[in-house]
């Protein structure tokens, strides 16, 4: 500190000597008070000092370096030591989400070992049992609708599914045709001649003929129905369409094989019978087995129709394509609407169904889709039908509406891009309140060329039910591979259910199957109590049927239906 030339106060540090005399700098300050006194500071440049603090504290540097590389080495040692742990774990939340197909074997790093091994040995035997369990169900399936010595469906079966079709349940005036196609007595002839294996593979050769023929046209049944009798349904056929079935049936059998013990000539005798609704299964059946006798009187393969004055009600191809394009310019097909009632009586959801109407008469589904397909207009009555519901849901916010949906539709690109689009433009809890109903003989046929338009339309929040379950021979896998969230049983099973123990035992087997998942169980065409009785003896969730409202038309108008009906 000076005063003028006079230094009043020094201090020197010692470390500030002439040898690191550049690494500091030189300033004098006023003082405020004294104007005439000012202070000379000698300080440490911030920047040229820097090295000489670095030198006196590399020590400290050095140990903290050292100790951050030993937390970072052990950090590293830690995730290896738990990457098994890790990965354990993630296969544990990857089978509680129900990926258990893709997690069947874990990686060899799992950790603990045998905690690895115990669930891969778990799973294992949970994939056994699921697929012993779908041996059981298939058997079961086949014990209550399939002849054990063709592969066909049986007699029981084809009655059932008759009476369903003369009952007419919608009251629209169903009708059809059945076919009974006799063929030679097979026992007979390996009594008579022996030849067993010979005749053994005619007579296998002769049943694949007549199953792959009737696989053409859609909805038609092939059972057994006695040793040597084979019965044909055919809904929504004419007599017309009969004669054109059963004369390529006589041409088609030209590819059997030519054996000595069996007249080709004299193999094939075809009774043909037209039914509608408000006949009765026996009254049909006698009629088609009195054609059938008249069949084998003539002599030679041919057939004979049993002609009961039954209108024509049939149309050709043009007819129709005019008739279904005619529809799609109007608007669409007419809407009806029917409640699944849980069985605390909660409507579950409404079924909508959609028929059209000819001029005379109201046509279901059943009997104009197989035509809308054949034709190539599966798309466009899709696509309306889902567009008209789809508004009608903005109408009923606190409904569920269920619409069933077309295989071929769902197969097309251009139509998946439609609906998503569709599904995009609605608010989130609107989606959720859509249920999308396929056939189980589709999903089943189709599972994986389905899985990516499904697993689209169930990420938008849409909902999967499968409809006509037990209507063919098929496994129930699917209820564990997709998230199907109700399975409706076809009308068939349910009708006269507590006089039929077979149908009884199907209906429980599908109803264990389900359980431990979230795949509930629906019967439709319930119409007694004592049905829905034995449903619910059963495990049924909900029923659908005339016992709880029948189907009722979708006006322009909106109405307000009720929630509960009586269960």
């Amino acid at each position: 500190m000076r005063n003028a030339d006079t230094v009043l106060y020094s201090v020197r540090l010692p470390e500030a000597d002439d040898i690191h005399r550049n690494i500091y700098c030189d300033t004098q300050i006023a003082l405020m008070h004294h104007p005439d006194m000012a202070a000379a500071v000698t300080y440490l440049n911030p920047v040229l000092g820097m090295p000489h603090f670095l030198m006196s504290t590399l020590s400290v540097f050095l140990a903290i370096g050292l100790i951050v590389l030993v937390l970072y080495l052990s950090i590293c040692w830690l995730r290896c030591q738990t990457a098994g742990q890790q990965e354990l774990e993630e296969r544990a939340r990857r089978i509680l989400n129900g990926e258990r197909e893709s997690v069947m074997h874990g990686s060899v790093r799992e950790w603990p070992v045998n905690a690895s091994g115990a669930i891969d040995q778990l799973l294992s035997d949970l994939t056994a049992a699921r697929e012993e369990r779908s041996r059981v169900d298939a058997l079961i399936r086949a014990f209550a609708a399939q002849d054990a010595q063709t592969g066909l469906s049986n007699r029981l079966f084809f009655d059932n599914q008759l009476t369903t079709q003369l009952e007419d349940i919608e009251d629209v005036g169903t009708h059809g045709i059945v076919m009974m196609i006799r063929v030679p007595d097979f026992e007979t002839l390996q009594e008579m001649h022996g030849y067993h294996g010979t005749i053994q593979e005619y007579r296998n050769t002769l049943v694949n003929l007549l199953s792959n023929f009737v696989m053409r046209y859609p909805g038609a049944l092939l059972a057994r129905y006695y040793s040597n009798d084979f019965t044909v349904l055919l809904p929504h056929r004419t007599l017309k369409d009969a004669d054109s079935i059963a004369a390529q049936l006589v041409k088609s059998i030209d590819i059997l094989p030519v054996t000595p013990l069996i007249d080709r000539e004299d193999i094939l005798h075809i009774g043909i019978c037209a039914y509608r609704s408000g006949q009765s299964s026996e009254q049909v059946m006698e009629s088609v087995q009195d054609a059938t006798r008249n069949a084998v009187l003539q002599g030679g393969n041919g057939w004979c129709v049993f002609d009961r004055q039954v209108p024509d009600k049939g149309r050709g191809s043009v007819k129709w394509r005019t008739l279904l394009e005619l529809t799609l310019a109007r608007g669409g097909p007419r809407l009806y609407q029917k409640p699944a009632v849980t069985r605390e009586g909660v409507v579950h959801h409404r079924e909508m169904m959609s028929r059209i109407y000819d001029g005379a008469q109201e046509l279901l589904a059943a009997e104009y889709m197989p035509l809308v397909q054949q034709l190539g207009l599966a798309a466009s009555y899709d696509r309306q039908l889902i567009a008209r519901i789809l508004e009608l849901s903005v109408s009923w916010p606190e409904e569920t509406l269920a619409m069933p949906m077309s295989v071929d539709s769902l197969l097309q690109k251009p139509f998946i891009r439609w609906l998503q689009d569709a599904l995009l433009q609605c608010p989130k809890q609107q989606r959720q309140r859509i249920l999308f109903e396929l056939a189980e003989a589709d999903v089943c046929q189709y599972i994986g060329r389905l899985r990516p338009a499904l697993n689209l339309v169930l990420g938008l929040g849409c909902r999967l039910a499968v409809t006509q379950a037990g209507s063919t021979l098929v496994s129930t896998t699917y209820i564990k591979s997709l998230p199907v969230e109700m399975i409706k049983l076809h009308p068939g099973l349910v009708r006269s259910l507590e006089r039929r123990p077979e149908n009884q035992l199907f209906v429980q087997s599908l109803t264990e199957a389900c359980k431990g998942t979230q795949t509930i169980v629906f019967a439709a065409g319930v119409r007694t109590k004592e049905e829905w009785q034995t449903l619910l003896e059963k495990g049924v969730y909900g029923g659908q049927g005339d016992f709880f409202a029948a189907s009722l038309s979708v006006g322009d108008e909106l109405k307000k239906y009720s929630p509960r009906y009586r269960v």
